[in-house]
């Protein structure tokens, strides 16, 4: 038994049944309860690099790949994992609820927000219910931590006006081919740098989307016009593999995209103008217009609907205009 979980339980119960005024009692109550234990102070040496612990990570990585996440999603399970492993010096197999608990408060400390924390809490209780599954440990410890709360944000698509203005000020033909093509097919930044000239149907504005999370391949369109500025593109292109290149002739690069969308976005005097905005505004456009939910979300190469719905925003405007039309 971890008699600090059990310390911890004793004392929150305790403070629940309090008084807010009755503050004198706090101390006297919390003495009471201490008489019941014998407090050391706890080692929170580290410990070397355990094997064993290593054998765990790879067995874990091997298995996550199998459902299908990316690269991307399994490096933060590891650095996760790895960075708990080291801030209580304990091995995964030792560690209880209090021990996951006093992490997260550390993070907490840090100044990690509140959806940082909730990430953490979640890859790590994924990581612990395997350890589990795996009848590695008797029982998963996270499960008696409550998910974080946290604030919930409005992300906002863009507006026509946004969308106006950004097309206005594009200088060059790759920049508005990068915006128009995000707008047009929702795919994902990494989907659009790895994109190749042979991905495109310019006579059925197919297109083949290749990489992505668990690189499975998948079919979304794009517009005539998205079509049009996108040959007028690839005319400049020196190089025809891929659609977008550096200035150096190499492949445009995820960060590169984000660069420059960025400095269009302080040039058209726009705010957050960044690759998943604009996967956001392609979802609600289509949403606003009609489409079902389920065609979206295979366009998106989304796995579950929840997903595709915290994409779509509704404009409360249409949202009263649609109601008035379907309840009178």
């Amino acid at each position: 038994m971890d008699y600090r979980e059990k310390l911890y339980n004793d004392i929150t119960s305790y403070l629940q049944n309090m008084d807010v005024d009755e503050v004198g009692m706090l101390s006297d109550g919390i003495i009471k309860i201490l008489s019941d234990y014998e407090v050391t102070e706890r080692c929170t040496a580290l410990i070397p690099v355990d094997d064993a612990d290593e054998k765990i990570l790879r067995r874990y990585t091997a298995c996550i790949k199998l459902n299908g996440l990316s690269d991307k999603t399994i490096y933060q399970y590891l650095r996760t994992c790895r960075r708990l492993r080291e801030a209580l010096g304990k091995h995964f197999t030792e560690m209880g609820t209090y021990d996951i608990r006093y992490y997260l408060a550390m993070e907490k400390e840090r100044g990690l927000s509140s959806v940082s924390i909730e990430n953490t809490r979640a890859y790590i209780s994924a990581f612990f219910q395997w350890l589990t599954d795996e009848e590695l440990i008797p029982k998963n410890p996270v499960l008696k931590i409550s998910t974080i709360k946290c604030k919930k944000e409005i992300k906002l698509p863009f507006s026509d006006v946004e969308l106006d203005s950004l097309r206005s000020t594009c200088k060059t033909k790759r920049e508005r081919a990068i915006i128009e093509t995000l707008l047009s097919s929702g795919v994902r930044v990494s989907e659009l740098a790895a994109m190749k000239v042979e991905d495109i149907n310019f006579q059925t504005l197919n297109v083949t989307v290749t990489e992505g999370k668990g690189a499975k391949e998948r079919t979304t369109y794009i517009t005539p016009v998205c079509a049009k500025h996108l040959q007028e593109h690839l005319k400049d292109n020196k190089k025809d593999e891929y659609l977008f290149y550096n200035k150096n002739g190499g492949r445009l690069e995820p960060g590169g995209i984000r660069y420059t969308l960025r400095e269009l976005g302080k040039r058209a005097g726009v705010k957050n103008v960044h690759p998943h905005r604009f996967r956001r505004t392609f979802a609600t456009n289509l949403a606003m217009r009609g489409m079902d939910i389920y065609h979206i979300k295979d366009l998106m190469g989304h796995e579950k609907i929840e997903t595709t719905l915290m994409y779509i925003s509704n404009d409360k405007e249409k949202v009263q205009s649609a109601y008035r039309k379907y309840a009178t």
